[in-house]
């Protein structure tokens, strides 16, 4: 083959690959919910790399990236191999290492690039509230009460901190990032008397675990 040809058959090739791979874009608010781009908080761009692999990002809004990993399937979610998380200031937030949708390996890193070192645990099975998330956000909404106090309507995100116990009472609860402190003092009293979640499971037995929520206030 002279190197006319090897270089069409080059382009043939590339051409042929680029037309194989799909690219999708979605967005979500800050709950991470179906969102407008006009509205959201993140954003998610899905490339099919081949049969049943899918390299899929997230970003902030502001662009920069917030996590990356690769899924075997996208409905239902598998994810296989190493996923990346990422604070908005570019550190590694945490690394995972999933073999059919499974983690085999967990890694953190505070904010300011340190190696986290407190010990984490891979659970069975994670705390959830009755129904799901779904219900969890529904039950916010419906027993938030907007303080009287605040003339104007400050928005963000209250990210809240709690500990679902063994029985599924939860307890030290308190906002690590806040909106307003009237804000942030409601937002911990609905998660205070929140009924009783379903405890996380590890070896069988339920356990104790720290959870995170982040409440949007629009």
């Amino acid at each position: 083959m002279n190197l006319r040809s090897a270089f069409s058959a080059l382009f043939v090739f590339l051409g042929a690959t680029a037309c194989a791979q799909k690219t999708d874009t979605t967005y979500f608010d800050a709950d991470w919910k179906s969102s407008s781009k006009e509205n959201s908080s993140y954003y998610r761009v899905i490339k099919t790399a081949a049969l049943n692999k899918y390299d899929v990002e997230d970003y902030y809004s502001s662009g920069k990236i917030q996590m990356k990993g690769t899924y075997s399937s996208l409905a239902p979610e598998v994810k296989t191999g190493v996923f990346t998380w990422y604070y908005e200031n570019g550190n590694k937030k945490t690394e995972t290492n999933y073999e059919d949708n499974k983690s085999r390996g967990f890694k953190s890193w505070l904010e300011n690039g340190e190696e986290d070192k407190r010990e984490f645990v891979s659970l069975e099975k994670q705390p959830t509230f009755p129904g799901g998330m779904s219900n969890f956000y529904k039950y916010i909404a419906e027993n938030f009460r907007y303080p009287r106090d605040l003339s104007s309507r400050p928005k963000g995100v209250i990210k809240i901190s709690f500990i679902v116990d063994k029985d599924g009472t939860i307890s030290d609860v308190y906002a690590f990032e806040g909106v307003h402190p009237l804000l942030d003092a409601e937002a911990v009293r609905v998660v205070e008397n929140s009924p009783k979640w379903e405890p996380g499971i590890q070896f069988g037995k339920a356990v104790r675990v720290k959870y995170n929520v982040p409440i949007s206030m629009k």
